[in-house]
């Protein structure tokens, strides 16, 4: 399919689009709550004359699109859910809810995947197979990813592979970023209760202080990074709360130790928490005290398959050129549930940047959080592209 077919296509719908993020982005909702949001998709898809399911998991939503053969079918997917943040952007179209924002993008990833839809629905004739449009909740919680693809999102027809992309606020608008192989992290999470026993602060020998412990345990967590893990291999462990006592002068019985491990590899994933529990053994038994260890295994590391990666990388030159294409030499060590798409199929996830220049840097998750309209049409010409360049190859 040529891209400038493409590009008119996208332009014809382009003010309906940009008319339908705005509403989602006026009334935000949060992880598993987006039943309004969810709703407005369906409709819209409905209206194309898609196969719509919404009753696959949660708010979940998906749409089939049937080509003219028999063929390979491929995913595309789009996150619904906003963040408690209370917006300060003075947008127009800013948040109509008390303390709840699209702060991260999503209802511009949920406008993107629609208008590649409707794009796609009126370019049918032209397309070797299926596309499944998925729009999955709670991608800020513990992931709706999952729960989709337990029921059944990835079968009738089988999908064979499948493409995500996220606004990305370092990378400079009218810019999209790849990343071959390992590109973003599992973000898995620890909590442990240090148990001591308290006293007053001017008799510690008669005390097994957690605080004490506490500061050994931390210290040698941040050994197993420098020791324990290839320095080549990236990896995080970083206690982010620490909470005991809540007086001057007396020690407390316990310390509550909370934080995230960030791993690429599910080798080093699984190997990290073995050792932080050794150390907390060892510490505790020195001292005679005791320790609680809960270690919750969030999203698998996001792993892009090296042939989608390189379709998606020529499908985006043909949209954006060849110098609007970056490729990443190094991850990042945020977490993303797309994570279980690529798991299961062959997936490329891309970068689309919003910077408004290489030097700016629009922070996410933040009450500023901003996207330009004029990005989502380089999102749908993208993602179109990239079906036709997979399907009609």
């Amino acid at each position: 399919m040529k891209t400038k077919k493409i590009l008119k296509e996208v332009k014809k719908i382009e003010e309906d689009i940009i008319e339908f993020r705005h509403h989602l982005h006026q009334y935000p909702e949060l992880g598993y709550e987006e039943f309004n949001t969810a709703k407005l998709i369906a409709k819209t898809l409905n209206k194309s004359d898609l196969k719509v399911n919404d009753d696959i998991y949660a708010t979940g939503v998906s749409a089939l699109l049937e080509g003219q053969e028999k063929n390979k079918t491929v995913l595309l997917r789009a996150d619904m859910d906003a963040l408690t943040v209370q917006e300060k952007t003075n947008l127009p179209y800013a948040s109509k809810k008390d303390g709840i924002m699209h702060a991260c993008g999503h209802d511009v990833h949920s406008a993107i995947v629609l208008g590649a839809a409707v794009v796609l629905k009126e370019l049918e004739k032209d397309l070797l197979g299926n596309v499944k449009f998925v729009f999955q909740p709670a991608e800020e919680q513990e992931g709706g990813a999952v729960g989709m693809i337990e029921n059944g999102v990835l079968k009738n027809p089988k999908v064979d592979a499948a493409f995500g992309l996220h606004v990305w606020g370092s990378a400079k608008k009218g810019t999209v970023e790849i990343k071959y192989d390992s590109m973003m992290a599992s973000p898995d999470k620890f909590l442990i209760k240090i148990i001591g026993a308290g006293g007053h602060a001017a008799n510690p020998h008669q005390c097994i202080d957690p605080i004490i412990i506490s500061t050994e345990v931390i210290q040698e967590f941040q050994n197993i990074i420098s020791r324990k893990v290839d320095p080549t291999e990236p990896a995080v462990i970083s206690v982010c709360h620490l909470e005991g006592g809540n007086t001057h002068n007396v020690i407390p019985d316990e310390v509550i130790l909370e934080g995230t491990v960030r791993t690429l590899t599910e080798e080093v994933r699984y190997k990290i928490p073995k050792i932080m529990e050794k150390i907390l053994e060892n510490i505790t038994g020195i001292y005679g005290a005791d320790y609680d260890f809960n270690y919750e295994y969030s999203f698998p590391p996001l792993i892009n398959n090296c042939e989608m990666t390189d379709l998606v990388k020529n499908s985006a030159v043909k949209v954006m050129g060849d110098k609007n294409v970056i490729e990443l030499k190094n991850p990042n060590l945020g977490g993303e549930d797309f994570a279980y798409f690529a798991k299961e199929v062959p997936s490329s996830y891309f970068y689309l940047g919003i910077a408004p220049s290489k030097d700016e840097i629009i922070k996410h998750h933040h009450s500023n959080f901003y996207v330009d309209d004029d990005v989502i049409e380089d999102g749908i010409a993208i993602l179109v592209q990239a079906v036709f360049d997979y399907l009609n190859s």
